[in-house]
């Protein structure tokens, strides 16, 4: 299908959209188009391939195709997925937009970091991409977009139970903005002690650090407000570091300290 200096592909089959990789220069693979991203000349579409939009739920994980809708994911109901997906999920745009979005397009957008990524990378997901001849797996904190002639196939979504769990979404509502975006914070304890904990903030510009987790990792329930006071204070001198460009609006570092603060006195 074409359209002046567009030329739109529908992919129906895994076969259909290889082979359009392998023979059309420069194709953009797109799914519903709900995001901000500009079309290219040569685009085809993946979300009518069958294999690409099913859900399967496993005893430790659950797996969705990228073409899978955030209104089908929704559909599962909050007791099939983690609940920081599933409230993250109830943030994305109206109605509408939710028939229409799919996962694979909410993770791909070039830019700006859209509403899964804090919940996704806090979950330790991991992305399967395929070419005709090969499989990779890239572990989400590591994703830094699909490999060139690869296909986006699963997104795999640990549902390991959390003691605590939350999800905020910052900036406007039902858009996302340069003001926008979303922190996780997900502990587990025994016997009192913090025995694993994920922090996650994405936006314009992403922010996981194993140094600020593993300083928590270890300490006893209630945490002393001396202690939280002095892991703000650590949070921002390493979020400093790691986002030290004018690109950053101070006001989501600002955002992300007072998030960050206010989980951590859940604890205490």
């Amino acid at each position: 299908m074409e359209n002046k200096n567009h030329n739109f592909l529908i992919a129906n089959t895994m076969s259909d959209i290889f082979y359009h990789l392998k023979n059309v220069q420069g194709l953009q693979i797109i799914g519903g188009c709900t995001g901000n991203d500009p079309i290219g000349e040569q685009c085809a579409t993946i979300r009518y391939i069958p294999e690409l939009k099913v859900t399967e739920k496993h005893e430790r994980y659950i797996d969705f195709g990228p073409a899978v809708t955030i209104s089908e994911m929704l559909s599962l109901g909050q007791s099939n997925m983690p609940s920081v997906l599933y409230e993250a999920l109830e943030t994305i745009g109206c109605y509408q937009i939710r028939n229409i979005a799919t996962l694979g397009g909410n993770i791909c957008t070039k830019g700006l970091k859209q509403t899964l990524w804090a919940p996704l990378l806090a979950l330790d997901a991991r992305l399967e991409v395929k070419n005709q001849n090969s499989t990779k797996y890239i572990p989400f904190t590591k994703f830094e977009g699909v490999p060139e002639n690869y296909i986006l196939t699963r997104i795999r979504v640990p549902i390991d139970e959390w003691q605590i769990a939350i999800f905020k979404r910052i900036g406007p509502s039902a858009r996302i903005t340069p003001e926008s975006a979303g922190f996780v914070f997900l502990v587990n304890m025994q016997k009192n002690m913090i025995v694993d904990i994920k922090i996650a903030f994405a936006g314009n510009g992403v922010f996981k650090s194993l140094e600020l987790e593993n300083k928590i990792i270890g300490a006893r329930v209630p945490l002393e407000k001396k202690f939280i006071d002095d892991l703000i204070t650590e949070a921002d001198i390493i979020f400093s570091a790691r986002f030290d460009s004018p690109l950053v609006n101070p006001i989501l570092k600002a955002q992300f300290l007072n998030l960050l603060k206010y989980s951590l006195e859940q604890l205490a």
